[in-house]
């Protein structure tokens, strides 16, 4: 129930984050907006909520999973109404940022609550389940939302949708509990003073945090300047019409739906550390848009994109269900929020780079090779990293 709960939330969570890619042609002309502000919203939404994913994570260690789940989809939700009835820019950009400010303690919850749930040995499987919720929320929304828009027109699909996450987070509160009748025992290694406070520098010794943090920036580096520049460089590179390079990204997307809970099930059973099965994850990312970038064919394309989908977004479960091992169980929100502000970091600039980089030289190679520097300077991130290994479970 709990994993369900919190898979649940997690989906319509990413519906709405989806909604705006869906209804923003739509939505333009009512608020008078141009092609080039059509993603400000989206920029928005970020802005808030990376600012807010530390204060987030300290928020759900401070008063639980379960209620500060409850907060955030409630707020949310009230705001996404809100949303519906803007009128121009600001008051929309406003919105939006709020948004991302009171959606800060989502994930670190939702890390918390699992972790407290499941042990070390299950955590992989249940996190790879868990995270299928975010390409399972594309797809709804791209599924559904056009449907409900010749209905309703934008503004009804964004009351809808507010009305659902309230909904949805007084469920959570309802049934959600923060913790199982016997705790889940901790490992050795996650042994800290008792008598410690939270504060930021206690994150910043600890090194297997920062280790993973820094390297999770250089594979969301790959990962989220991907999925914002595959279509433009397949069309505009190799000369893909639209509707092909939508099949290439909806294949390397979908794929995610079958590796996260693949990737998750085979780390909690195959003997090794948690770093040693990133660092092969991470290699491999770099490895296949590596070779991605010297196709020429469609037909080529295609049948590496299943491959790619597990570079793309393979190595997330393990980032997320590895936050709570190496935190103090007491901190795991603000351990998962401290991780996650780095890692978005990486879909802030990573578009820059490649944008520059093919502007300069047209090339598909040299632009996923500019992508593929992230997931390999993750590999000697993780190096620092020390772990006890784990016995594999049958």
């Amino acid at each position: 129930m709990i994993l369900f709960l919190c898979w649940l939330a997690f989906t319509v969570i990413y519906i709405n984050r989806t909604a705006w890619s869906v209804v923003a042609v739509s939505a333009s002309h009512s608020l008078g907006l141009s092609v080039g502000q059509l993603g400000i919203f989206a920029t928005a939404m970020s802005i808030g909520y990376v600012v807010t994913n530390i204060p987030g994570g300290i928020f759900a260690d401070w008063i639980g999973g379960r209620t500060a789940v409850g907060i955030s989809l409630v707020a949310a939700g009230i705001l996404t109404c809100v949303f519906g009835t803007v009128t121009n820019l600001a008051l929309g950009i406003t919105v939006q940022v709020l948004i991302g400010l009171v959606s800060g303690a989502d994930a670190a919850s939702f890390t918390k609550l699992l972790s407290r749930w499941f042990p070390l040995r299950e955590r992989g499987t249940a996190f790879g389940l868990y995270i299928t919720s975010t390409a399972v929320g594309g797809v709804i929304a791209n599924a559904t939302i056009p449907g409900l828009m010749a209905r309703l027109n934008w503004n009804g699909v964004y009351y809808i949708l507010g009305v659902l996450s309230i909904a949805i987070g007084v469920l959570c509160w309802v049934l959600l509990r923060n913790k199982p009748p016997r705790e889940v025992v901790p490992m050795p290694e996650l042994a800290t003073s008792r008598g410690d406070r939270l504060n930021v520098a206690m994150m910043l010794k600890n090194r297997n945090l920062l280790s993973l943090s820094a390297a999770g920036l250089g594979m969301q580096w790959g990962t989220l300047g991907f999925l914002a520049w595959g279509n433009s460089l397949m069309v505009k590179a190799i000369g893909l019409s639209t509707g092909r390079a939508a099949l290439v990204m909806v294949i390397v997307s979908t794929t995610a739906i079958g590796v996260k809970p693949l990737v998750g099930f085979l780390s909690d059973r195959i003997r090794g550390t948690r770093k040693t099965h990133l660092m092969i994850l991470s290699g491999y990312f770099v490895v296949i848009l590596i070779v991605f970038g010297l196709q020429h064919s469609y037909t080529a394309l295609l049948a590496l994109a299943p491959l790619l989908g597990l570079g793309v977004y393979g190595y997330t479960v393990l980032t997320n269900s590895t936050v709570p091992q190496y935190t103090d169980p007491r901190y795991v929100g603000s351990g998962f929020g401290f991780a996650n502000t780095s890692w978005q970091l990486g879909g802030v600039f990573a578009p820059i780079a490649v944008g520059a980089v093919f502007s300069a030289t047209g090339s598909l190679l040299l632009a996923l090779s500019v992508l593929a520097v992230g997931p390999l300077l993750g590999v000697l991130l993780l190096l620092p990293i020390r772990e006890q290994p784990k016995p594999a479970t049958t």
